[in-house]
């Protein structure tokens, strides 16, 4: 690759994402020049994606040449890099997601992951993932896949199912984990040493420095019996704007497990039983904060007025991000090493849990490839509260490529969140799930 590369932004029309991801991708000198194909069914999203873009890249003078489009044939043929950010069947189909549970009592705070919701969504994105990553193969045997779309665990682990690709989940998590001990300790992300693992979304800090001092007992210091809210009361947005305002039950899981989770409680609770599924007063308690189709119509809204303000000049190209995904581009092509948070298959990394199931840890990437770092064992207190998700979203994965249906209800009845309710109603709100979403379900 000598001059810049071949970009495909599956979901090229999304306002949100991909404003931020390209103006990252700019200012890196290896891209200049680079080629990027906008895909989406949504032409006129993309076409208002490209005019914004087109403005920043000759704002920056990154010399990018945009095609906005809907052909995956003329998308991937020669590709370098996917990058997919899609949301099969969109808003509508996650109303289902959210509202259908809310009937048996399961009151989703975001809904794309795990629990009913996340489940549902699993299984209208798989057919989709496969048949477009084995089009990528077949295209760009050497295309290397960057997904964005959750569930992050399920839908990476159906690329490596159906394909060869060498592609990698991304996730900005746990930025909010190195955000959290910066601003209790009073230091800088260079001082923070971390070992977690999990799944997306759902990680455990194992072990941590700060400046080279062992943190949990630093930690039990600093906080002496206070509440973590008192040292992180700035409201944290995750990277689709999405706000997290407090951080009570990340507290809680701290005093009873003794290790720190993911910080951001609107994600957590959906993993364990007993937050959301146990009426409205745990939610209240712990200060969950539920975000409504309808809200998230307004963030949409937001940010096409936004894009649209790019594409005139009346507003400024984006800051750079934390997100990783032009420092894993670069790192192919400069064949320079770079460690950063990764969504693999595990092999290893993570010992006592599934092998296959793709999990959350440190990785290397480089020119080969990506390789996860190995942290060992999660401490037995916690392994258990990741493991069963494991084991849902291989059986969940499974089912999805299969077109099996028992074997989907079946994962579904595992599923924490639906520890409220007996098998049957389970499978009724699954069967109900998947008549409000069939027309994104071809393989039952």
């Amino acid at each position: 690759m000598s001059k810049g590369a071949k970009i495909v932004m599956t979901g090229g029309g999304s306002y949100n994402w991909l404003p931020h991801i390209m103006c990252d991708m700019m200012r890196a000198p290896e891209l200049k020049g680079s080629e990027v194909y906008l895909l989406d069914p949504n032409l006129q999203a993309a076409k208002e994606v490209k005019a914004a873009v087109e403005k920043m890249s000759k704002t920056l003078g990154a010399g990018f040449k945009f095609t906005a489009g809907s052909s995956e044939e003329k998308a991937f043929a020669g590709a370098d890099f996917v990058v997919i950010t899609i949301s099969t069947g969109d808003l509508e189909m996650m109303r289902h997601d959210l509202e259908i549970p809310e009937k048996y009592g399961i009151l989703h705070t975001v809904g794309d992951s795990v629990g009913p919701g996340g489940w549902s969504r699993t299984l209208r994105n798989v057919p989709v993932f496969v048949k477009m990553v084995q089009k990528i193969e077949k295209l760009s045997p050497k295309a290397i896949i960057l997904n964005y779309t959750n569930p992050m665990a399920a839908l990476t682990g159906a690329i490596y199912a159906s394909t060869s690709l060498r592609a990698v989940g991304l996730c900005h998590g746990v930025f909010a984990a190195y955000s959290l001990l910066e601003t209790i300790f009073g230091v800088e992300e260079k001082d923070i040493s971390l070992k977690y693992g999990g799944v997306n979304h759902f990680f455990w800090v194992t072990d941590f420095t700060v400046k080279g001092q062992p943190g949990y007992p630093l930690l039990a210091k600093k906080l002496a019996g206070k509440p973590i809210d008192e040292y992180f009361v700035k409201e944290y947005k995750d990277g689709a704007g999405l706000a997290h305002h407090k951080h009570k039950l990340l507290d809680e899981l701290y005093r009873q497990y003794g290790y720190l989770p993911y910080p951001g409680d609107r994600h957590t609770c959906e993993f364990l039983p007993g937050y959301i599924n146990n009426g409205k007063s745990p939610v209240k308690r712990f200060g969950l904060v539920r975000t409504t189709i309808e809200e998230r119509y307004d963030t949409r809204k937001g940010a096409r007025e936004r894009t649209a303000k790019m594409a005139t000049g009346e507003m400024e190209p984006c800051p750079r991000t934390r997100e990783t995904a032009v420092d894993i581009i670069t790192a192919f092509i400069n064949n320079k090493p770079f460690i950063d948070v990764v969504n693999m298959p595990n092999i290893g990394q993570i010992d006592n849990l599934p092998r296959g199931a793709v999990v959350e840890t440190m990785g290397m990437v480089d020119a080969r490839g990506f390789t996860p770092i190995a942290i060992g064992s999660l401490p037995r207190e916690i392994q258990p509260t990741i493991d069963v998700h494991c084991k849902v979203q291989m059986m969940t994965l499974e089912a999805a490529m299969k077109g099996d249906l028992e074997m989907a209800l079946h994962s579904l009845m595992l599923d924490p969140l639906c520890a409220n309710l007996p098998p049957s109603d389970v499978c009724k709100m699954g069967l109900e799930l998947i008549k409000a979403t069939k027309a994104w379900l071809p393989q039952f």
